[in-house]
């Protein structure tokens, strides 16, 4: 079995997948329900949408920078995972370098560090790039949105939108995941979140066949992508373009049909 979990911080949404891709569960649960399915699933690897660790600081590091690259400009406050994705225009959460930050929007971080904890006191081991060769009983950080967008070669659309779903559902059916459609219902936001624990769970099923990458460093927290290798950098889709313009053609027109309205009435004062 392999698990995904999209974090929240009233609940969780987990995906189960067993070897033969088929969807076993799909469905929201409180952090003490979810730790009681793995106990019971014993899967081999869970893959967690949620910072492993807090920002260690190395990219303020400038002698760390200089490692990446010479003359590095910019992605200060990011851990390393993060810059990896920022620098190919992927655009991830920042996590904050101090619990005292986990506030506000950041707040949801408490309830998947709680769920580490809960995991790792099951036995269950973090798998980085040191341990990647031996991931029989593990877990790992994944990136829904990285790994859909690394997947389609393009940054999808967003996943509370029509376009966005489709796009996320048909590419995890052609991954071979079977009954997309059947598991993945409700509203928009609860299906956006389902496909995300499956990214989750289906990253964790690559991680065993080791069809991954990693990215960030070990010492601070990696994050795992479904794909082998990457672009240097991503975009949106060519129709996604072409949407956008012709989005901003009809709003100009319409700015300008209100405009002429306004000077019209104006006038007849």
């Amino acid at each position: 079995m392999f698990i995904g979990i999209d974090v929240h911080l009233k609940d969780l949404m987990v995906a189960v997948l067993d070897e033969e891709l088929n969807i076993c569960q799909l469905a929201s649960f409180e952090i003490e329900q979810a730790a009681e399915l793995i106990k019971e699933a014993k899967p081999r690897i869970i893959g967690i949408d949620a910072p492993y660790k807090l920002n260690q600081g190395l990219m303020n590091n400038e002698s760390y920078r200089r490692k990446l690259q010479e003359d590095l400009k910019g992605h200060y406050n990011k851990k390393v995972s993060e810059y990896e994705l920022s620098r190919r225009n992927i655009q991830p959460f920042s996590t904050p370098g101090h619990i005292s930050k986990l506030v506000g929007w950041n707040a949801w971080m408490w309830a998947g560090f709680k769920l580490y904890n809960q995991i790792e006191d099951m036995g269950y081991e973090l798998i980085n790039s040191k341990r990647k060769d031996t991931p029989l009983k593990g877990f790992e950080e994944v990136f829904p949105h990285a790994c859909f967008t690394t997947m389609l070669g393009y940054i999808p659309s967003a996943k509370n939108t029509d376009r966005g779903l489709i796009e996320r559902v048909q590419l995890l059916r052609n991954k071979g995941i079977k009954e997309v459609e059947l598991w993945v219902t409700g509203a928009k936001n609860v299906r956006g979140d389902k496909l995300d624990a499956l990214a989750a769970a289906y990253t964790a099923y690559l991680t065993f066949k080791r069809e991954v990458s990693f990215i960030g460093d070990p010492g601070e927290g990696e994050i795992i992508l479904p794909i082998t290798e990457l672009k240097d950098k991503y975009s949106y889709s060519e129709e996604y373009k072409e949407e956008r313009r012709k989005r901003r053609g009809r709003l100009k027109n319409e700015d300008s049909k209100f405009e002429q309205l306004f000077y019209n009435t104006v006038e007849s004062i």
